[in-house]
């Protein structure tokens, strides 16, 4: 089964310039095969919060869709970080 890895940069700054990690991470797992990584939009904040949660998982299943990896009616199952413990949910997609 392909799995969809999200990657949420986090945003750095010296006073002089700014630059975000999770490329590298990102990068690095394209060595796997059947992993699809994504970079999510850094300006999600990669504290875990219910909304930037549902916000990332709603980006990452339209891009499941746009890639062909994730079909109407599919069931996906999300492991994701909420707080200090892990979520693992099974959705059926509607559309």
């Amino acid at each position: 089964m392909p799995v969809l890895s999200v990657v949420i940069p986090r945003l750095k700054t010296n006073q002089l310039k700014w630059s975000f990690t999770g490329a590298f991470e990102a990068r690095q797992s394209l060595i796997v095969r059947g992993l699809f990584p994504m970079l999510a939009d850094p300006r999600h904040p990669a504290e875990s919060t219910s909304t930037t949660n549902e916000s990332v998982l709603k980006v990452a299943l339209d891009h499941g869709k746009a890639s062909g990896v994730i079909k109407s009616h599919d069931r996906v199952v999300v492991c994701q970080k909420v707080g200090d413990s892990s979520v693992v949910k099974i959705i059926e997609l509607d559309d």
